[in-house]
């Protein structure tokens, strides 16, 4: 009888030890699958946050490339500019030199006018001529407005005529862009001298 008893007693404390032994490799087991979900939660949200970080820093740097285009741009904008400006003051230099070539000439002409029908009767003196105007540059002609230069009224004038045709000192200010003070000064004037002259 004690021996069954003995061989109850070693079953149930085997058996209690496997039970403990199964709990401990179920919390063990369970335990790591939380961990490894617990790791890999934090590297996915590593993972997003790297990925908007990178968005902005490519957002960033389109930005500043589009922005450094631009200014490429307007740098060969004004380079072009430069040339075509460049270009036309090396031909405006050109003009210039030219016409104060044919100035000299000129001047060098009239200084001489004796000199010239004296050496037109002599057959050798034509040569000189002809390789003076041979070496000379052709020279554009340039034609200047025949129209003469527009004069502006004086303001006094302006200011005097449209008070004889009846508008207000306020009216002719406003009209020509200046102050009361102004136009009242210039009629005042006006009729101080006409007080004089009576």
């Amino acid at each position: 009888m004690t021996s069954i008893l003995l061989v109850v007693v070693a079953q149930v404390i085997i058996s209690l030890a496997l039970v403990i032994w199964t709990r401990a490799k179920v919390r063990r087991f369970l335990g790591s699958e939380d961990e490894i979900d617990k790791i890999r939660r934090e590297i996915g949200a590593l993972i997003v946050e790297l990925d908007s970080s990178a968005d902005r820093n490519v957002t960033v740097l389109e930005d500043r490339l589009s922005t450094l285009k631009d200014l490429v741009a307007e740098a060969d904008k004004r380079i072009s500019l430069l040339g075509q400006e460049k270009a036309r003051r090396q031909s405006e230099e050109m003009v210039y030199d030219r016409l104060g070539r044919l100035s000299e000439h000129k001047r060098a002409q009239i200084a001489e006018p004796s000199r010239q029908p004296e050496s037109s009767g002599q057959p050798g003196s034509s040569q000189p001529l002809a390789a003076n105007t041979a070496t000379e540059p052709s020279v554009p002609f340039i034609r200047f407005s025949e129209k003469p230069l527009a004069i502006e009224e004086p303001f006094a004038d302006k200011v005097l005529s449209l008070s004889r045709r009846g508008f207000s000192s306020d009216i002719i200010a406003a009209r020509l862009g200046a102050t009361m003070a102004e136009v009242d000064i210039v009629l005042s004037m006006d009729r101080n001298g006409r007080a004089k002259e009576i």
